[in-house]
């Protein structure tokens, strides 16, 4: 099966399975594809490391509105990047690395996510921090709503679409 033919029958399969009209009998093939595109996209991102520094989850580059309640106030930002695992942003200070802040991760169909983060890794640029979050306890449901819109996000980008 060739690039194309591939995306074009994920698609089909990801747009029936948001739709929630997704057979159980095909349940098994979405998820085998939905894993193929994952890890093709994090291949194409040049991410496939392997041990510690192994990325497990594509990113995209995509601003959405996030909050955080960080130990020195809440922040509101947007996202810089991100990924089923996480998401990075530039605050105004640096976080303290034992720090838990509550995140409230805004998707653009008006759905919020909310759960508590951890730092993963942060460096300063100019007078803002960058810093990375990995979720640490999103429900399931969030969980598939996130992965939801990225696949959403990464499919349109992709360049190929349906006749």
């Amino acid at each position: 099966m060739g690039v194309i033919q591939f995306i074009d029958e994920f698609r089909e399969l990801h747009t029936k399975a948001r739709q929630g009209k997704l057979a159980e009998l095909e349940r098994p093939a979405y998820m085998a594809a939905r894993e193929q595109f994952a890890r093709a996209l994090l291949n194409a991102q040049g991410l496939m490391l392997d041990g510690a520094e192994a990325r497990r989850h594509y990113r995209v580059a995509h601003q959405l509105p996030v909050e955080l309640q960080m130990a020195y106030g809440n922040v509101w930002t947007n996202t810089l990047d991100l990924s089923a695992g996480g998401f990075s942003v530039m605050l105004p200070h640096a976080v303290d690395v034992k720090e838990r802040p509550s995140a409230l991760l805004y998707l653009p169909d008006g759905t919020t996510l909310a759960g508590t983060v951890r730092v993963v890794s942060q460096f300063q640029r100019a007078d803002k921090h960058r810093a990375s979050f990995a979720f640490l306890d999103l429900t399931e449901r969030e969980s598939d709503l996130l992965e939801g819109f990225l696949i959403d996000f990464a499919l349109e980008r992709v360049g190929i679409t349906p006749p």
